[in-house]
């Protein structure tokens, strides 16, 4: 997931510290609503620790029921590169069946090319989902081009 619509009113806050903005705010519960109507719910929240991305995956947990201690915030998903969100999935316990990554652009787009052997240069929309499904024995398996994408969904889709 890339994290919901931020604010850019306050000039003098770092990127970092940037929270969401009204819009962010009804769009990331409202995606962790539809996942949780398809019955898809994380075991396992891997997130940057951004402000934006805190706030998705903290709304995103709670509309799904998933307590926030399994929430992990990972610096390398703001500081770092794709890979990081790669090596976050690899990490996840052998006993989460759904992991989900909270993270921001380009990285995100570039998490899901890599995952998927498709191109997703173009524009990934503030909030979207994207499902893939792995066919491995653990989470340590997953390789580059290895998922199959599902499907794709941003709240302008509803």
């Amino acid at each position: 997931m890339r994290h919901a619509k931020s604010s850019w009113s306050d000039e003098k806050l770092r990127d970092f510290d940037r929270p969401l903005n009204l819009r962010g705010k009804k769009d990331a519960p409202e995606m962790g609503r539809y996942l949780k109507e398809l019955g898809i719910i994380p075991d396992q929240i891997f997130c940057s620790p951004a402000e934006r991305a805190k706030q998705t995956a903290l709304a995103v947990s709670k509309e799904v029921g998933l307590s926030e201690d399994k929430i992990f915030w990972e610096e390398d998903f703001y500081f770092g590169d794709p890979m990081a969100y790669l090596n976050a999935i690899r990490s996840a316990d052998k006993e989460s069946n759904t992991v989900m990554t909270v993270g921001h652009n380009p990285m995100s787009a570039e998490v899901m090319s890599a995952l998927s052997r498709q191109s997703f240069t173009h524009h990934v929309p503030t909030a979207a989902l994207a499902c893939f499904e792995a066919d491995a024995e653990s989470w340590k398996e997953i390789k580059q081009s290895g998922c199959k994408l599902l499907w794709i969904v941003s709240p302008k889709d509803f």
